[in-house]
């Protein structure tokens, strides 16, 4: 976006944010989920990085918390409370080791790594070991005093072995057996905020809360972090003992996926990791900015709901001719994946939604399915947004669509428009055209059947994260499938011809007019008298070939597959030899030294036709292991000479 476009962003999210931060930490009452909050807190700051004027000092990136709730007396920390800036990914957790060492290129320092729990941040002071107050983050200044409620919490330590005066701070959690006892709250985080702020003590003593030291902010010798949750143990806090010491990044990522993938048996709710430098002095060096101190980040889970724009909204056709609108989004991380597009179910969902196209959306994958729009954040508008109209004809086939019955779903009306659609998925993927490793029919029905595909220019639009969710789909799998369209986007131009499924073109003709054209451009543009002029290319062929260059559906359809990355290998296949000019050749069985591709390219760089079946014009049959019965029976029938492996590698260079 532009720079003025960018100040009319800034300002919208910020006003969004506010509103969402108040009703979180003031009301108590969250409108959206943390991830919501998290993604547009971090599509701000990554503006106000690009363009630095527009970080005003009223941005809530650079405040911490909402004012503290007028039921409790309000306490002053004697050290500001700050909350992390955020990396969702490997790529922006080197880029914050990368500002670290442009402003101390002369230091060395190690990490420290541990949970990031899901809970309420509490500051507790110790006044000569006993426990004086408890005080909530707040604004990072200005917090609430919970004291009467904190000292209910078993794991919080009235008295400290040390008769000094200590400021240690963590998190107040609620694991997950009291959540699932406790009724009436969203998550375990907010049953715990809610637990806190309750105004009877009794109340939050029959919550079976649990507190987790992680910082001590009192100076009593510590020189790294390491040795700071050692004197927490040491003071009587219970410290989570799952972390690590490490010099280098690769170790935090390998910490952060072992945690990924073992959090669900932790017995609380954790939402990514904490990543330091360990050394107190170098971290303190680094100093704050913003709401945040740089030395520290905190590295998120994906959450399974974020805010991303909507770019377009297509009709995709099922099998029975419905008319399903799916939202292709900006690519955005959603649940551990990215996705790029989400079903919108119906037309009337989005009159429901109130949806535009150019609109920010949430969304929300959530249980691992299939992302959808769940909603549409008008206050972010900033002009230009368009909306949708429900076509008349179908997409597909341009058969008329209708509004069947007092149902909500619109059909294409063409019995066949499905079977034609599906049939040229199939043939466009075979092993001889685009030659997609992994996408048989069924999983093409299936992507067709949930929405991802009309056409097959649409294959090379999916991400990993748009097949994954799918039925009977593992991730891997799904990279493994993704990772083939990508390989196949690079494609000969017989075999692009072939794919297109032209009425009468197999893969001879399709090599023919790859070799007389050299380009798909020159193809294109040939009249009928030109591609008459090819041999073995007939009127009826040349009518069919001449047709199908001039439909304006499927001159989209061969846009779009350019648009989407294809590149065709647009050299002119001369033969190097004239050693089997003229002549037709078959391979029946099994070759030792080549495959049948390999055969193929053989015959035809010798100036040969190769063709899949005997006839009364085939001149001869390469006859290798396990022939077919039928083949051999052909060739004896029509009198057609056959010759083994031997001789006709004799016959070509």
């Amino acid at each position: 976006m532009d720079k003025k476009q960018a100040k009319i962003r800034v300002e919208k999210l910020k006003k969004q944010i506010n509103e969402l931060r108040y009703r979180y930490h003031v009301l108590n009452d969250p409108a959206v989920t943390d991830e919501v909050y998290d993604s547009l807190t971090h599509e701000l700051r990554l503006i106000e990085e690009e363009y630095p004027e527009f970080a005003a000092a009223d941005s809530p990136t650079q405040r911490v918390g909402g004012k503290p709730l007028d039921k409790f007396e309000k306490v002053r920390h004697l050290r500001r409370m700050l909350s992390l800036n955020d990396a969702f990914s490997f790529a922006e957790l080197q880029e914050w080791e990368d500002r670290l060492k442009r402003l101390e290129p002369d230091l060395r320092w190690s990490y420290f790594v541990e949970l990031k729990f899901d809970g309420l941040a509490i500051s507790l002071n110790y006044k000569k070991g006993i426990l004086a107050t408890a005080a909530t983050r707040g604004d990072g200044v200005t917090g609430e005093d919970v004291t009467r409620n904190i000292r209910t919490v078993h794991s919080v330590p009235l008295r400290l072995e040390r008769d000094k005066d200590i400021e240690v701070r963590g998190e107040v959690i609620m694991g997950k057996d009291a959540f699932r006892r406790l009724k009436g709250f969203a998550n375990p985080r907010n049953a715990a905020a809610g637990s806190i702020r309750q105004l009877d003590p009794k109340v939050t003593a029959r919550r079976r809360l649990d507190f987790l030291a992680y910082d001590l902010v009192t100076d009593i010798g510590q020189k790294t972090h390491e040795e700071t949750h050692e004197l927490c143990a040491k003071l009587g806090f219970q410290v989570y003992p799952k972390f690590k010491k490490t010099e280098n990044l690769a170790d935090i990522f390998k910490f952060y996926k072992e945690i990924k993938k073992t959090r669900s048996k932790l017995p609380f709710e954790i939402d990514g990791v904490v990543v330091q430098v360990n050394e107190n002095d170098i971290r303190e060096r680094f100093g704050v900015v913003g709401k945040a101190p740089r030395g520290m980040i905190a590295f998120k889970f994906p959450g399974k709901k974020a805010t991303t724009a909507v770019e377009d909204i297509v009709v995709q056709v099922g099998r029975t001719g419905k008319l399903t609108p799916v939202a292709i989004l900006k690519p955005v991380e959603v649940g551990g994946v990215t996705v790029s597009r989400a079903t919108l179910h119906n037309f009337d969902e989005i009159r429901r939604l109130g949806l535009k196209i150019g609109d920010t959306v949430v969304v929300n994958r959530a249980g691992d399915v299939i992302p959808k729009v769940e909603e549409v954040l008008v206050k972010l508008r900033i002009g230009g947004e368009k909306a949708f109209s429900i076509p008349k004809n179908c997409p597909v086939c341009g058969g008329k669509v209708e509004r069947l019955g007092e149902g909500v779903d619109y059909f294409c009306t063409n019995p066949d428009c499905f079977v034609k659609t599906k049939r040229g998925i199939n043939h466009f993927v075979s092993k001889t055209a685009f030659d997609i490793e992994g996408l048989g029919q069924k999983n093409i029905q299936k992507f067709i059947d949930e929405g991802l595909i009309t056409d097959a220019s649409d294959l090379f639009g999916l991400t990993a994260g748009d097949i994954a969710p799918l039925e009977r789909f593992a991730e891997k799998s799904a990279e493994n499938i993704y990772a083939s369209i990508q390989t196949a986007k690079r494609i000969t131009l017989g075999r692009f011809i072939y794919a297109l499924g032209i009425k009468h073109v197999g893969e001879e003709t399709a090599a023919a007019l790859a070799e007389h054209f050299g380009s798909l451009n020159k193809l294109m543009k040939a009249d009928k008298t030109e591609l008459e002029s090819i041999e073995d290319i007939g009127e009826i062929v040349a009518e069919s070939i001449y047709e199908y260059f001039q439909d304006r559906q499927n001159q989209r359809f061969i846009e779009h597959l350019l648009e989407k990355g294809i590149r065709i290998k647009t050299y002119n296949l001369q033969p190097t030899t004239y050693n089997l000019k003229g002549l037709k050749i078959c391979v029946t069985g099994t070759l030792q030294s080549m495959s049948r591709e390999q055969a193929k390219t053989k015959v035809r760089e010798n100036g040969g036709h190769f063709v899949s079946a005997v006839s009364k014009n085939t001149d001869y049959v390469v006859v290798g292991e396990n022939p077919g019965e039928n083949k051999i029976k052909d060739a004896k029938k029509y009198g057609t000479k056959e010759i083994d492996e031997k001789k006709f590698l004799g016959m070509v260079k």
